[in-house]
């Protein structure tokens, strides 16, 4: 929304309110797709305003991802930690999956997304992506062991395997159910594990 003659420009309010709708943007027409006046439209905002913030469309896009992995990164940890400790901290990620499929939109991962879209090439969507991945392998890794798992590298790349597959075949079939079926995936890796 322009701000109106007297009022006081707010540029932090400005910046999350064209993170928000970019984001927005960005999951229902694709980051390609999506032009830079659609994401000024549904920002109420100019496009001097968003290349003056983000630099490039590229630039709001890593943004935007950036702004996406740190709130899934908290909202993962959270959960993690208002677990019981052990193999229940493992499984409430999981958990938290399953809700996030159930939820009215969902569209799978948007990092996968976003480096799917941008088909392989070396920009932020891969780095990020990249990084998201990361962030998993490192959280399965540690909380592995910590229950004493013998091999934690290896088992928590296939509990990102499981995570990412499931999340991108419910996304695809529109079926929340995968997160209940990853869950007992993952209760079996942890018991050969």
């Amino acid at each position: 929304m322009p701000v109106k003659a007297g009022e006081r420009l707010d540029p932090e309010a400005t910046k999350a309110r064209i993170l928000a709708a970019a984001a927005e943007v960005f999951t229902r027409r694709g980051i390609h797709a999506a032009g830079i006046n659609e994401v000024a439209e549904a920002a109420g905002a100019s496009k001097l305003t968003i290349y003056k913030n983000f630099g490039s469309k590229d630039g709001l896009i890593e943004a935007v991802l950036t702004d996406r992995t740190h709130r899934v990164r908290a909202w993962h940890n959270h959960a993690v930690e208002q677990a019981a400790p052990g193999r229940d901290r493992i499984l409430a990620v999981f958990d938290l999956i399953a809700s996030w499929y159930a939820e009215a939109g969902f569209r799978g991962c948007a990092m996968m997304n976003a480096a799917t879209e941008d088909r392989g090439q070396d920009g932020a969507p891969r780095r990020l992506a990249a990084d998201h991945l990361a962030f998993y392998r490192d959280l399965f890794a540690r909380l592995l062991t910590e229950v004493g798992v013998r091999d934690p590298g290896t088992t928590a790349r296939q509990l990102v395997v499981v995570l990412e597959g499931a999340t991108l075949i419910s996304a695809v079939e529109r079926d929340p159910g995968l997160g209940a079926e990853a869950r007992v995936i993952v209760e079996t890796l942890l018991d050969a594990a």
